[in-house]
């Protein structure tokens, strides 16, 4: 309480009640000197109840998000999530309710993604562009949540999109390479091979120096016999990523293809001392083995299929192979 000037007798000033930082409430107060002054307790306590929570429907939305913000550069993906949802279902009356929303579906749809919940990620991020259409890191986000489901043509749409509204070009391109690519792969593995070819031919127009792309391009003319064009893909992977296994796996059964097994076998072996559960490698060195008259050593690498895979066809054939090697039985060597 601050002195007064004026009459001896009397006395003046303020008190100061702080709820929250930068919110208070100035009482003005005047009296005699040696008198108490009283505030009724009822409404000092009404006032602090109707202030706190006016003052806490204002700032936690803010807060929450906040905090959602710290968490995702933190890469604290879980805690990043439970703070947006707070901000969400507090939903502030703020004039651009619309666009926080959407960057809070936004950042709560990316974080899943981080978590692997693809699901979960595209109900956020489909509330996102629709609150606010024209945010583009939203669908450069919904993308990589469709990439991860497999569903490579929404996903291109999405990034086309994302150029469309020029976010971020420059990485949704290499973006929209890597969904090309993995497109490529799903239509080798399911031997579509000209679908294949043609996907892989938008990755590498798209990202000359993404050596996924060259080696499943490597992958796919191979399966259409054509071991010339895909060594030469392959060789660009492996020049491009020098660690890129699955790209010596493939050009290790190109050289076998063409019968340049001295070729073949350094190809197969880096190919499974960079991933030592490759189980087509294993596969393919097997052969390899029999035909080089070392059957003890195809016969150990044919058991190393059968610990590593459940798929009926792989194990049939891993079974058949070993029969071949032991026995010497049958000609037909399966991968």
């Amino acid at each position: 309480m601050s002195k007064g000037s004026g009459n001896s007798n009397t006395v003046s000033g303020s008190i100061v009640f702080n709820w929250y930082p930068g919110i208070s409430i100035k009482m003005n107060l005047q009296g005699y000197r040696g008198v108490s002054i009283r505030i009724p307790l009822g409404l000092i306590l009404i006032a602090t109840i109707l202030l706190t929570t006016l003052s806490c429907a204002s700032k936690s939305a803010a807060d929450q998000m906040w905090m959602g913000d710290a968490s995702m550069k933190q890469g604290n993906w879980s805690q990043a999530i439970t703070a947006y949802q707070k901000a969400l279902e507090i939903n502030p009356s703020v004039p651009d309710i619309n666009q926080r929303l959407a960057t809070a579906y936004n950042n709560r749809g990316k974080s899943r993604i981080e978590n692997g919940d693809y699901k979960s990620a595209l109900d956020d991020l489909n509330k996102a562009v629709n609150l606010n259409p024209q945010l583009g890191e939203a669908y450069n986000n919904r993308a990589w949540a469709y990439n991860g489901t497999g569903d490579y043509v929404a996903a291109i749409a999405d990034l086309n999109k994302a150029l469309e509204l020029k976010y971020d070009p420059a990485n949704v391109r290499k973006g929209l390479a890597m969904v090309y690519s993995n497109q490529g792969k799903a239509f080798v593995i399911s031997q579509f091979y000209d679908e294949a070819i043609q996907s892989l031919n938008q990755a590498v127009n798209l990202n000359p120096n993404l050596a996924d792309a060259y080696s499943n391009r490597g992958w796919a003319l191979n399966r259409m016999r054509d071991w010339d064009q895909a060594l030469t893909d392959l060789n660009r992977a492996i020049r491009i990523d020098p660690e890129l296994a699955f790209a010596y796996n493939n050009r290790g059964w190109a050289y076998y293809e063409k019968n340049l097994y001295d070729s073949s076998l350094p190809d197969l072996n880096k190919a499974i001392e960079l991933d030592p559960e490759m189980t087509e490698a294993y596969m393919n060195r097997g052969i390899l083995y029999i035909l080089t008259n070392m059957k003890a050593q195809a016969v150990a690498d044919f058991k190393k299929v059968l610990e590593l895979t459940t798929d009926p066809e792989v194990v049939r054939n891993a079974q058949k192979n070993i029969s071949i090697a032991s026995d010497g039985g049958g000609y037909i060597l399966e991968r």
